[in-house]
């Protein structure tokens, strides 16, 4: 007799697309690195943008380093913010931090599937798509066709938007 599983067991089942943002202004190189093999064990196909160079924004500190990344994972929305707030927090990154100050690791979910609102206290799709070159660039580089839930424009044509010269960046060559 066949027994049908569980919802919780069926929703570990589901396979979900996740772009994050990853960035760094502490010890940038190694701490990116590091987290780039902790996310690797979630999704060994894991796909990575361009690596881009950006000054602090709403304080004075060192540059960061940010890209963004593809990844798939049977993981529930909490389940996946916990796992990557332990990488942080693996990373010296210990609890909520000031808005604008120096990290040694941030790692934010941009989108989960199509997902649009208040998830698990997470707003999807991440503002700071739209709001930040950092975010934008690396974005619309690995996947420029993407419509974002609830926008009628792609990330190419976002970034085409986007006042590029109010937030310059720096492509960096880093090898991850």
């Amino acid at each position: 007799m066949w027994v049908s599983p569980s919802n919780e067991e069926a929703l570990t089942r589901i396979l979900h697309q996740v772009f994050l943002g990853i960035g760094s202004n502490i010890n940038a190189e190694y701490n990116i690195r590091s987290a780039l093999k902790s996310l690797k064990a979630l999704d060994d196909a894991m796909e990575s943008s361009k690596t881009y160079q950006s000054e602090s924004i709403g304080f004075c500190g060192p540059p960061f380093l940010n890209l963004v990344v593809r990844i798939t994972t049977h993981k529930r929305l909490l389940d996946l913010s916990l796992h990557l707030k332990e990488i942080e927090a693996n990373h010296g990154r210990l609890g909520v931090l000031e808005k604008y100050s120096s990290r040694t690791l941030d790692i934010d979910i941009l989108t989960y599937d199509d997902c649009i609102g208040m998830h698990e206290g997470i707003e999807l799709p991440r503002p700071e798509i739209i709001l930040n070159a950092y975010v934008l660039r690396p974005f619309a580089e690995l996947t420029p066709q993407l419509m974002l839930p609830g926008s009628n424009e792609s990330l190419q044509e976002l970034w085409r938007l986007f006042d590029q010269s109010s937030q310059p960046l720096v492509e960096m060559t880093v090898c991850w």
